[in-house]
């Protein structure tokens, strides 16, 4: 059963999966600890990515990249709105499945489509991350003008399919995590998702090997350069590449491992983190390695007035506009400004 059921059905679940009877028990527990954590820190990485996914917007590019970017963000902040917020609260208040069934189905049909739509996301900007460093990368076609229209028409086809057509994960109180099984003594054949299932091993397998070559061409084919800012800008990337993979990869596993294999609560726990920070990471990483992206965050927060008084130089343009005006030297701080230009605008820009 999928959201498309409900939705053709005044709003009611399939009773023979998610029917609670009204024998059954209602477990009495609760994670006040771990709730909150999962909602402080839920609510600290939506904090620092609601800043960038306006930076993405303001920066109005065209670019497929940047197009990948805004729609990262969407389905990452949906994410973690509810396997961070909403999971911390449901701890915490000791939320179960059969209290709320429609509202955590609702929820589940969201997180688990906002997961597969953000996989073949971040698989497409992985392409495009290879693109960048090598030109004559074999799928380069697809960011091409005209081909990247019918990127786009699949991505939401893809998008529609996984929020209305596949079965969603349901939130366990017993164990705080997500699962396809929401326990109530039902077969558990019922719930398992083979779309999700192909979707994990996809993105886990692609993503990998994909940022694999990115490293190997930033090592091995770009060789040894004396120049610093090349150097910074190689180890950046790189260790952006495999920030996001690692979380990424990670969580769609340790995801597949949990749905066969019985596990213990710790390992439960830390798949829970593990799907936050896949999402969160995104975010550090622009605010960390990308300079358009912290740049123009750092003009949100700090007023044109401000870093004027202070000579505080956001960017190359700010920098150099300076510097033409005579207004400062070059003794004067300058926030990330960058003398070189290269198409590694994903990365670092």
């Amino acid at each position: 059963m999928s959201m498309f059921y409900v939705l053709t059905n005044p709003l009611t679940l399939w009773p023979d999966a998610y029917g609670c009877e009204p024998t059954i028990e209602r477990p009495d527990v609760k994670h006040s600890t771990l709730g909150w954590v999962l909602l402080v820190s839920g609510l600290f990485f939506v904090m620092l990515y609601i800043p960038c996914f306006i930076a993405i917007i303001q920066k109005k590019s065209s670019a497929p990249v940047y197009q990948l970017m805004f729609v990262l963000a969407i389905f990452d902040i949906l994410s973690l709105s509810i396997n961070s917020i909403c999971t911390g609260i449901f701890d915490i208040l000791g939320v179960s499945f059969c209290q709320y069934p429609l509202l955590i189905y609702f929820l589940g049909a969201t997180a688990g489509g906002s997961w597969m739509s953000g996989c073949l996301t971040c698989v497409l900007l992985a392409i495009e991350r290879c693109v960048e460093i090598n030109p004559q990368f074999p799928l380069e076609f697809l960011f091409r003008k005209y081909f990247f229209t019918g990127v786009r028409i699949l991505m939401v086809m893809w998008t529609v399919y996984v929020f209305g057509f596949v079965k969603p994960v349901l939130f366990s109180i017993e164990y705080s995590c997500w699962f396809f099984d929401p326990m109530i003594g039902k077969d558990p054949l019922l719930y398992h998702s083979y779309p999700h299932t192909i979707n994990n091993f996809a993105v886990g397998i692609s993503t990998t090997a994909l940022y694999l070559y990115i490293s190997y061409r930033l090592i091995f084919k770009f060789g040894y350069s004396t120049s610093m800012w090349l150097y910074k800008t190689k180890r950046q990337i790189l260790f952006q590449a495999i920030t996001l993979c690692i979380f990424h990869t990670a969580a769609a596993f340790i995801y597949e491992y949990m749905q066969f294999i019985e596990v213990t609560p710790k390992i439960i726990i830390a798949s829970q983190f593990i799907w936050q920070w896949s999402n969160g990471a995104v975010c550090i990483a622009y605010l960390v390695f990308n300079r358009t992206i912290r740049n123009l965050v750092l003009k949100m927060f700090i007023p044109k007035s401000i870093r004027k008084h202070y000579g505080l130089y956001i960017g190359f343009d700010e920098h150099l506009a300076a510097e033409e005006a005579g207004t400062i030297s070059g003794n004067v701080p300058v926030m990330n400004a960058a003398g070189v230009k290269i198409k590694y605008d994903n990365f670092m820009c």
